[in-house]
């Protein structure tokens, strides 16, 4: 049975069976910003240009489906709660549906477009369907500040450990089928299968605690009212979107980056593991100083550090993995704070709209969190395939110094753009740890006078 919290702290077994959700999640997420557009362009047979628009159409749906799910999370009513059972029914269709979209069935060139968009859109809804509720689980297992730190740092962990083996263990695996085809629908059946189990084990492994508040109703007509009445929420969002638009230009370039800049496409796994080995062991350490300073700085100082080493970078011509390494290492721990400080900032959004409003709307507010970030990835995909393209990029050969040239540029100054945007935009993000102490006190008196 999930135990549940006591007086707003969380067990061990609580923080660890939701952490590993994002484990599952993460198989999923990170493989297709990482290697999609690259299975995409050089193993499925699309051209870079309409790859970048699979992704791109892909989220006019997520547009639709993230607020609508987390509309109707909020609205569920069930006796595993109201986030719990979405994790039950979308388990096992998300990992299925990831397998096949790795699937290189023998299509024409006209079909291949249209078997990965559609595929693309099977996953995302389940995607949808699994994890806008589970992320809405955040604000409903605790109210206390530092426990939905510490509970974050736990789920950060295991989005990082997902990482991690998407980016460490993916190429080796895929190289041990006989083609590059057979390869990628092996490791997807591999990865689709814990994906789905991991999220039945945090289903089984957490309970929610039920508050009157979320139960009182509202109509969609209302969601606008909900967005517009919190400025800290759209801060959040729209600077999130940037950071992440930047780390998914950044990720899914690595991938041609070593191959035809460097030459090298086995230090693709290397630089993949320096990035996320790091972001694990500096997560602690932003963790601690998201405590003791606020979590947006926290937030821009690492995006800084990421961007400085994407800086690097740049001015690193050759196979110079002297300064290649330190410089990934440390944009990995930059990109720490991609997962810890949004994560752990969205929820205080959520009691900034019940002091607002008298209600509480997890459901949406994250609903619409989590279409920024696959509107992101599929923006950075977007971007990158578009980008390649102008560059006159040609899968499997011998690139053009305009073409090497131009996948230099959208490995690190694009993404440093985008960077320094998000950075200006999160400044101006006003809630921190004594402000949010003042909402907390004003709720509790608006129930005491009720």
């Amino acid at each position: 049975m999930p135990e549940p919290t006591v007086h707003g702290r969380l067990s061990l077994k609580t923080k660890l069976g939701y952490g590993i959700g994002d484990l599952a999640a993460n198989l999923v997420f990170q493989s297709i910003l990482i290697y999609l557009l690259f299975y995409f362009t050089d193993v499925f047979g699309i051209s870079p240009s309409v790859a970048g628009l699979v992704f791109f159409l892909s989220k006019i749906w997520d547009g639709i489906s993230d607020p609508l799910m987390g509309y109707m999370a909020d609205r569920t009513r069930t006796r595993w709660g109201s986030k719990r059972p979405f994790l039950l029914v979308g388990a096992i269709p998300l990992g299925l549906s990831f397998f096949l979209l790795f699937t290189p069935w023998p299509l024409n060139a006209f079909w291949k477009p249209v078997y990965a968009l559609v595929m693309l859109l099977l996953v995302c809804t389940f995607y949808t369907v699994v994890n806008i509720p589970y992320g809405a689980l955040t604000a409903s297992l605790t109210r206390d500040a530092n426990e939905r730190a510490g509970l974050t740092g736990y789920r950060m962990f295991f989005a990082i450990s997902g990482t991690l083996v998407v980016a460490g263990a993916t190429k080796p695996l895929v190289a041990l089928a006989a083609t590059p085809q057979a390869g990628f629908c092996i490791t997807a059946g591999v990865y689709g299968f814990f994906a789905a189990v991991l999220t039945l084990v945090t289903f089984a492994s957490v309970r929610e605690q039920e508050e009157p508040e979320r139960f009182e109703k509202y109509g969609l007509r209302d969601i606008w009212s909900i967005l517009k009445s919190n400025p800290p929420f759209l801060v959040l969002s729209a600077g999130m979107v940037l950071h992440l638009t930047a780390v998914g230009i950044m990720a899914a370039m690595v991938n041609y980056y070593f191959k035809y800049c460097q030459g090298r496409e086995s230090f693709t796994t290397v630089a993949f593991l320096c990035i996320f080995v790091s972001a694990a062991v500096f997560l602690p350490l932003w963790v601690t100083l998201s405590r003791r300073l606020d979590k947006k700085t926290t937030f821009n100082l690492g995006m800084g550090t990421l961007a400085l080493s994407l800086g690097a970078i740049y001015f690193i011509r050759g196979h110079e993995p002297m300064l290649l390494i330190p410089a990934f290492v440390f944009a990995g721990a930059g990109i720490s704070t991609v997962y810890l400080s949004p994560n752990a900032m969205v929820p205080d959004t959520v009691e900034y709209s019940q002091w607002k409003i008298g209600l509480r709307r997890e459901g949406i507010l994250y609903g619409f969190y989590y279409f920024g970030q696959k509107f992101a990835s599929a923006f950075a995909g977007f971007i990158a395939g578009i980008g390649l393209e102008l560059v006159r990029f040609q899968p499997n050969t011998v690139q053009s110094e305009t073409a090497l040239e131009g996948i230099r540029v959208l490995t690190t100054i694009v993404p440093i753009a985008f960077i320094l945007l998000g950075i200006g935009v999160i400044h101006f993000y006003p809630i921190d740890a004594a402000f949010h102490e003042r909402i907390l006190a004003k709720i509790s008196a608006a129930k005491e006078s009720a």
